[in-house]
């Protein structure tokens, strides 16, 4: 089935379009919505850098609209990838400049069609090295809290097409803290490393389900413990109301008590 033919929207990378949709659109309205965007990730997944010959599938928790902006700036800071992103066809239907930036569509309420999904972007992936591909497999928005975790079996599916791979669990949270403006969170776990002979979709989707449950777990702990030592800030978002104020302050201070950076005394 070619282009013309399908069902659902094709990945379009291009260099302009990849930049126009992930610095201009994507970057920027994480900047502009949150404090900062902070990542723990698991050695064993940061080593993956260095092992382009394995394809990788990102298999991340669902909880909001900001997703598929994390899984742009984690790849593009982080693991480097030629990344290629699951997304809703009717969504990318809508908004279709998202497949300049390697999304493309799938109709979950169609078997046919999302088989179809499946076998497209097996082939996307498996055709060269260093490339990853960035999936939900609950299939739908869920509270982060929301337990038990379901775990649709597309991801395996395509492990199982891939051969040899690696599946690693990604958990996303967004919440206010000290600050007047959210933080976002990533929580990266190990990878589930898929051989071809011990591919099995029926076992291999409980091992999933169990990683993202461990990730989205540990992840909602460090929030609600204020227990962020192993994360990184990815990327500097705005600051708060309270912060420029405290800035104001400190630069008033030093107005009135003498020049900023001015020596006082004589040579």
């Amino acid at each position: 089935m070619n282009s013309a033919t399908r069902s659902f929207h094709t990945a379009n990378k291009n260099l302009l379009g990849e930049w126009l949709v992930g610095r201009v659109l994507l970057q920027g309205a994480l900047r502009r919505a949150f404090g900062g965007v902070y990542a723990r990730i698991d050695p064993a997944t940061l080593h993956l850098r260095d092992q382009a010959h394995l394809p990788v599938i990102f298999c991340a928790t669902h909880s909001g609209w900001w997703d598929g902006h994390m899984a742009y700036i984690l790849n593009k800071r982080i693991f480097r990838r030629d990344a290629y992103l699951m997304m809703e066809e009717a969504q990318l239907a809508r908004y279709s400049f998202f497949s300049w930036a390697g999304a493309f569509g799938v109709d979950k309420h169609n078997a046919h069609n999302a088989l179809e999904s499946i076998k497209y972007v097996t082939n996307i992936v498996s055709e060269r090295s260093n490339r990853a591909l960035w999936i939900f497999p609950q299939g739908e928005m869920s509270h982060p809290d929301v337990r038990p975790i379901r775990v649709y079996r597309g991801a395996t599916n395509i492990a199982r097409r891939l051969g040899d791979c690696a599946l690693v669990p990604v958990a996303f949270r967004y919440d206010f803290l000290r600050e007047q403006a959210p933080d976002a969170f990533a929580n990266v776990g190990a990878p589930l490393l898929v051989r071809e002979k011990e591919s099995r979709p029926v076992s291999l989707t409980p091992r999933l389900t169990e990683a993202m449950t461990r990730v989205a777990d540990e992840l909602r702990e460090s929030v609600t413990l204020h227990k962020f030592e192993p994360y990184q800030r990815v990327l500097k978002g705005r600051a708060s109301s309270n912060t420029n104020w405290d800035r104001v302050r400190t630069f008033a201070r030093q107005i009135i008590s003498g020049s900023p950076g001015k020596r006082s005394g004589g040579s």
